[in-house]
């Protein structure tokens, strides 16, 4: 599916990049939590958008889509890498609290993903906007993703009356599967935002507009607050191996912090991402399950009780472009549906302020895999729901560099059960499926081991040979603990 809107669609020209079909090949890969969004990065990447594109559109549309976890008031973090300058950067743009406190953060959304377009982007900046806006004003139907956070959250979100307005539904209830919404306030926002840039809702007139919804909501937000807030460019966390091989991390203290220590931590030589014997086979699994465990605990070191589990509070995206580029993102709005206040002229979801129980923000997890001197992008990973996303991102890229299937290892390694220890006296959570071999190791260490449903999720784009050198290599694949969606290859 392309999508279009009329003659040269959402893009910038006829011929050249923006243009429908402009890449006649491989296009890159995208991996996201929720389906529509997905399908809009990858129209981006389709149409000659680099992966930073395609990475920003489908943050703007989960503002429509999946507002659980991201919206135009909330924030994130997203790691990028360029094969033209041959570096990676963070992008840090957390929702933080005003001074005076209150129920609402500062959004900082908007922008991040500005800064982030402006500077790895390659279309103008009302390409990338566009499909969110006509999500949200000519409709869109609920997506499994975005009921199953509605249903699972708790409180329940039919409490909150502010709520029911982002649903769009003519009962203000949560819609069923497949029931088409508009969200014609959050519309208008987006389509100025398109025709006046990023800082409009900072600094001109949808500032104002903005600062009458917070006050209203009663948050506590001032003009200078909202005028002065700036998105950061920062170093990464840099973890280097022996094949050249460096995983940039999202520099976020139990995200991606917590993720870049575990991966140095389990590996143990050998080449990291071709022929892999990181984990070995066969009856070495328990070992192999064991390292990782023994380094979970002393990588947390919290409280298992005030940890967000599985919750919906943030979301993720990563995506890969034909040219070499990569970008991981990771969104929060503090808890699931932030503040629960909405805008009422805006439409805009405000974030909950961070420290709150339950918050997510410490968790978002970013992660690119990159060698600077050849230019070549082998991973981006990100992860989202609660504090077991550092740890399922970092088990992600270690079984994926494992390989075992050939032609598509993404989806076996978001697939292989996953472990959590929020420090090493707390109980082991492990997935359905574990090796029996790990829970016996275990218990001889007097740790407890008990089953969960699922631990976090992640989204997964990589390529084993490297881009832009070796896209045959490469696969995409979204989490089956959630309902979101991957494109890749030749689509």
């Amino acid at each position: 599916m392309t999508a279009s809107c009329g003659k040269g669609g959402w893009f910038q020209s006829e011929e050249g990049p923006g243009t429908i079909n402009y890449l006649a090949n491989f296009r890159g890969g995208v991996a996201a939590d929720e389906p529509r969004a997905a399908m809009v990065a990858r129209d981006i990447l389709q149409n000659g958008g680099s992966a930073a594109d395609a990475v920003v559109a489908a943050a703007l549309a989960y503002a429509v889509t999946y507002p659980s976890g991201a919206g135009l008031g909330g924030g994130g973090v997203c790691v990028a890498s360029n094969a033209v300058t041959k570096k990676a950067e963070t992008i840090e743009f957390p929702a933080i609290a005003p001074q005076a406190g209150g129920p609402v953060a500062i959004p900082a959304m908007v922008r991040g993903l500005g800064l982030l377009q402006s500077k790895y982007g390659r279309l103008r900046w009302e390409a990338v906007v566009t499909p969110a806006e006509q999500l949200a004003r000519f409709g869109e139907v609920a997506s499994r993703a975005f009921v199953q956070a509605a249903v699972e959250t708790q409180p329940p979100v039919t409490e909150s009356p502010a709520l029911r307005t982002i649903f769009g539904t003519r009962s203000g209830m949560v819609p069923q599967e497949g029931e088409r919404r508009t969200q014609l306030s959050l519309a208008g926002v987006l389509a100025r935002l398109r025709t006046a840039g990023p800082n409009e809702l900072y600094q001109g007139n949808m500032a104002q507009l903005l600062l009458a919804d917070i006050t209203a909501a009663g948050g506590k937000v001032t003009a200078e607050e909202l005028s002065g807030y700036a998105a950061a460019i920062n170093k990464p966390i840099e973890v280097p191996f022996d094949n050249a091989v460096t995983v940039y991390a999202a520099n976020t203290p139990a995200g991606g912090a917590v993720a870049a220590w575990l991966l140095e931590q389990t590996y143990d030589g050998g080449s990291f991402f071709r022929n892999s014997n990181l984990f070995g086979s066969g009856s070495g699994s328990a070992v192999r399950g064991d390292k990782f465990a023994a380094s979970l605990g002393q990588a947390y070191r919290s409280d298992p009780n005030t940890l967000p589990m599985n919750s919906f509070g943030s979301s993720s995206i990563a995506a890969m472009d034909s040219r070499g580029g990569a970008a991981a993102c990771a969104f929060s709005m503090g808890l699931s549906y932030g503040s629960r206040l909405v805008g009422r002229e805006t439409g805009i979801l405000f974030a909950a302020p961070p420290g709150l129980g339950g918050d997510e923000t410490p968790y978002l997890t970013a992660v690119v895999g990159f060698v600077p001197r050849t230019s070549q992008s082998f991973f981006a990973v990100a992860g989202s729901g609660g504090a077991p996303s550092a740890s399922a991102v970092a088990y992600s890229v270690l079984q994926v560099a494992l390989g075992k299937s050939k032609t598509d290892p993404a989806a076996p390694a978001l697939d292989m059960p996953r472990l959590f220890q929020a420090n090493p006296q707390s109980t082991l959570l492990v997935e359905p499926g574990t090796d029996p071999a790990l829970y016996k190791a275990m218990q001889q260490r007097g740790v407890t081991v008990n089953e969960i449903g699922r631990l976090g999720r992640v989204n997964l784009t990589y390529c084993s040979g490297g881009l832009p050198r070796d896209p045959a290599t490469c696969s995409f694949a979204s989490d089956r603990r959630g309902y979101g969606l991957a494109f890749g290859r030749n689509y």
